[in-house]
Formats: structure tokens, sequence, C-alpha cells
């Protein structure tokens, strides 16, 4: 029997996304047996584990029990998946009790249908690699929708990788990229910049990643995909020559890092870009073409994938209010607030 002491019920809720939360400050059994009422199941997947400590501290003393530790382990507030299977937790409170189920799923069962939430998301490390929306141009690092998001779930922000000017798609020699880069001393694509990352051994223990990229791809206009770029060699680039082919990369190559990481595909943020700075390679793709290329890379890996575009386009502002967007593709601090709020709704 595990006995903690626990926070805000504001937060218990949210411990299997029944998206209602109490505001009150709750203390009596009969408080405590109305709100866990409400909670419906824990799912995870075998090796993921869950903290209910985030969802149970606004009272003094609960009582936490699991049965079947062969399906399940509790641990210093921590559920550990074993293996596949149900087994119920009991929460208790001065003689009342809730039973909440605990669903173990194979590894990769939940896809892109995991919940956001305190106890799945708290003191999980988090990484996320993109172009200058997430690097923090505009706005300094502590005001990006990364950061946020980070914050919101108390994740461990680990590293932003983004940089500004970046493509997804690897600079190969002959490409539209390589005309203007192939002197540059940084890393100018993401293949390479998650490439380094996982040479340096930093991505190991890493549970959460965002990939956010689309806006130079669409100025340099790199095809989105090609013969061969299904093929996958970590120590080899020759699949990167497309669009498709470099997210493949980049998601082969987390994985490799840490078979349980979860990827968050992150679209473009609405953007003038294509009109305010003009592409001098053409228009073969349009912003339409590389979004609905990140979409199929999603469905193909069963990952998570977030298009912003639609709905951060209300907010675009026009260019003498600027409240949203510090220029045609750059979002302002309030900005990065309604795009977090938009990534944690489409969860909900």
């Amino acid at each position: 029997m595990k006995k903690f002491n626990v926070l805000a019920v504001a937060m218990l809720l949210s411990v299997c996304g029944c998206g209602q939360q109490s505001t009150s400050s709750a203390s009596s059994k009969d408080e405590f047996v109305t709100i866990v009422e409400n909670l419906n199941q824990i799912d995870i997947e075998v090796d993921e584990t869950f903290n209910i400590s985030y969802a149970l501290k606004s009272f003094p003393e609960i009582s936490a029990t699991l049965e079947n530790n062969q399906i399940a382990t509790l641990n210093s507030d921590i559920i550990l998946g074993k293996t596949v299977g149900e087994s119920k937790l009991t929460l208790s409170l001065d003689g009342k009790k809730q039973l909440v189920n605990v669903n173990v799923h194979e590894k990769g069962a939940l896809g892109s249908s995991f919940s956001f939430e305190l106890g799945r998301l708290g003191g999980k490390k988090i990484v996320a690699f993109g172009d200058s929306v997430t690097a923090n141009a505009t706005v300094g690092g502590a005001n990006t929708y990364y950061n946020n998001f980070a914050n919101k779930y108390r994740m461990l922000d680990v590293k932003n990788y983004a940089i500004g000017g970046t493509t997804a798609t690897y600079m190969y020699e002959g490409s539209n990229i390589y005309k203007e880069y192939a002197n540059s001393t940084v890393a100018i694509d993401g293949v390479r910049v998650v490439k380094s990352a996982y040479d340096s051994n930093e991505l190991n223990d890493i549970d959460y990643a965002f990939i956010a990229y689309g806006h130079n791809d669409q100025y340099f206009q790199p095809p989105i995909s090609a013969n061969g770029d299904d093929v996958y060699n970590i120590n080899s680039f020759d699949s990167c020559n497309s669009f498709k082919g470099s997210y493949r990369y980049m998601i082969n190559t987390l994985k490799a890092a840490n078979p349980n990481i979860r990827i968050m595909l992150l679209n473009c943020t609405y953007s003038e870009y294509n009109l305010s700075n003009p592409s001098r390679y053409g228009k073969t793709y349009s912003y339409a073409d590389y979004r609905l290329a990140i979409k199929e890379i999603a469905e193909e890996f069963s990952i998570s994938h977030i298009d912003p575009w639609d709905h951060m386009e209300i907010y675009f502002d026009a260019y003498d209010t600027r409240y949203y967007y510090k220029d045609p593709v750059h979002l302002s601090v309030e900005g990065h607030k309604i795009l977090t709020q938009y990534i944690i709704s489409s969860r909900e």
C-alpha cells in the first residue's frame, strides 16, 4: 500500500482526460468520492509510466493499491506497464474507495491517440526540432509554444534543437538548399540536426519529441518524394533527397535512439511567407502540398499529427497590428500561447 500527499483537485480529472476540471479545494471524503467517480481509465503501453501523484495531491492522505502486479506495478506514485492486460487501481480515503481501470497495451498500440495529461507527461523528457518558429525567433526561448507546452505538463525541457532557416529536407548536393547554404557551418537541415543529436547520445532517454518544419522547405521547393526514399540507413543520407524521405530518416533515427519515444509532427503555422518572400525556385509545391505530406508520414508511422494552419489563420494580424504575429511568418508571445492552446486542444 502506498500513501502520499496530494496538490490541486483541478488536476484530478486530467489524469484520464475527462475534460471537466473541479476548482474546489475539496478535502472531505464525500467530495473525494464525488470527484474520483468521474475518473475513467488509465491507458498506458508496456514499459510506459504514469504518475498518479500529479492528479491526487489535493487530499492530505490517500491510499493507493494496484492489483495484479504482473500486469503493472505501483512504486513511488509511478504506475509502470509490465505486460498486456488489465489491472485495477484502488484509491482510498477514510473508508471511501474508488476503482480505476488500468489498461496496459502492447507497445505502439496507442499510436497517435495518447492523451495529453499530467500523469502521462509530468516529469518526462521532451525535445524539439524545427525552424525559426520553434527555435525562438522574435520571442525568446522561454516564450515558445514548445516551452509553454513543457511547462504546462511539468515536463523536463531538455533541449530545443530548432535552428532558424532550416529545412526538414537534407541539403544534398545539387539541391536548392545546397545552392544557398553549401558553405554554411551550421547544419541547415533537420536530417543532420537529428543525426548529430543521435551521434552525441543525446536522445537515448528522451520520451517525447516535436518535429516542426515546412516553412523553409516551401521556399526551397525540394521534391515531396523520390525513388528509394523509403529505404532507411542511419549511416547514409541517400534516402533523404526528398521531403518525405527526410522525415522518414528523422523519425527512424529518433526511434533507433529510443524505441519508446513518442513523436509529434507539427505542421506549419499559418504564414504569408510565400507572398512576402517568394521563392526564387518556382512554385511546383505549395504549403498545402507539404502539409499533406506531413500528414501522410504521420499516418504511415501511426504517430501524432497536429496541423494548426487553419486555426492560426484566424489570428493572423493585419500588418498594422501584429498582435499574434510579428511578421508574415513568426509568431509573437501571444501567438505562441494560442498555438500552445491549439496543440493541447488536439487531445481533448
